[in-house]
């Protein structure tokens, strides 16, 4: 079989047909401006086909992205964590390069504040160094926050390198696909024209829920928990916790898993049933150490999870900062 034919089908179908379900929906107002198809970067070449029959290819909704990378109970916690990020919108398109044997795949997710979109995005990144084909981080300079991972898929011959980033309220992914490890440039070259051609938002900052007056329905404690995220600035995705993946489905830009993290606990208050999760009082200010309540402002369990940048730890829902160390009680001199 000759190499454009061995190509077009095991990775196209291999790197794209994962997102192969049921045409997507739009999401609701608020409605970003410019609207979400008008801000994805052009593939680097004219001979780059759009898949039109990829399911990631149009609008989607936070439902569409959790069922695309989940099911069940781990699909309905992605969407209820995405939703309380303030997901507004989603908009993705695909394109294959038969000659070269590569596929692109571009997707962008709007969120009602600047916040949203950085609690998203390291949640995104925690998910995707989770997966069983994550190798190592890839990087780029001219672009805060962001982050970049390149995964090998050996069982099905896939490689692959990914850039997501936040700009505004918004969250980018850029990803190439190969049969081969050719696209790390590629895709680094990519993501810059993707972080030039996005506007600076899709929602005015002045609606944001973090720039609005204190009277504002923002509920108090996730407004406590997004400032966390923005002053800590960890640079990187907190959309896709952990992705449930399929042998055909491409490692990047899946949906975070507590969006179902890893051995988080169930809801607040109950046992963690999976290992290596947390136990939290119903009202979330306090985690079970075995013996005793342990105040979650001045603690963290030490099991755990915790970001890449040591900054954040997971309770099973959200995640919090970790609370400085205390400094040791000097002895009296003299």
């Amino acid at each position: 079989m000759c190499r454009v034919n061995r190509l077009k089908y095991p990775l196209t179908a291999i790197a794209i047909a994962a997102f192969a379900l049921a045409p997507l929906t739009a999401a609701a107002a608020p409605s970003p401006s410019p609207s979400l198809d008008t801000v994805l970067a052009k593939p680097p070449g004219t001979d780059f086909h759009e898949l039109t029959t990829s399911a990631l290819n149009g609008a989607f909704t936070a439902h569409d992205w959790a069922t695309l990378n989940g099911s069940g109970s781990g699909a309905t916690d992605t969407e209820n964590a995405l939703k309380h990020d303030g997901f507004v919108a989603g908009y993705g398109k695909t394109w294959a390069q038969v000659s070269s044997g590569h596929a692109l795949i571009e997707a962008v997710m709007a969120f009602n504040g600047g916040q949203g979109a950085r609690k998203a995005l390291t949640g995104l990144e925690a998910g995707d160094k989770s997966d069983s084909a994550y190798k190592h981080a890839v990087t780029l300079s001219g672009i805060d926050p962001y982050y970049g991972a390149h995964f090998v898929d050996s069982a099905n011959n896939v490689v692959e390198d990914l850039f997501a980033f936040a700009k505004g309220n918004d969250v980018y992914g850029v990803l190439f696909v190969s049969d081969k490890d050719d696209v790390a440039t590629l895709a680094a070259t990519q993501a810059k024209a993707q972080f030039s051609a996005a506007p600076d938002s899709t929602i005015p900052s002045s609606q944001w829920p973090e720039n609005a007056s204190p009277t504002s329905s923002f509920p108090v404690a996730a407004f406590a928990i997004a400032v966390a995220f923005v002053i800590v600035v960890v640079g990187l995705i907190a959309f896709l916790a952990l992705r449930r993946r399929t042998p055909a489905m491409a490692p990047a830009y899946a949906v975070p898993g507590g969006y179902g993290m890893p051995g988080a606990a169930g809801p607040m208050g109950t046992p963690d049933t999976t290992g290596g999760g947390v136990q939290m009082s119903p009202d979330g200010n306090y985690w079970w150490d075995g013996q005793a309540w342990k105040d979650a402002s001045h603690e963290t369990p030490p099991g755990a999870q915790r970001s890449s940048d040591g900054t954040l730890w997971w309770d099973g829902a959200n995640w919090r900062p970790v609370p400085p160390a205390a400094t040791p009680e000097q002895p009296p001199t003299g």
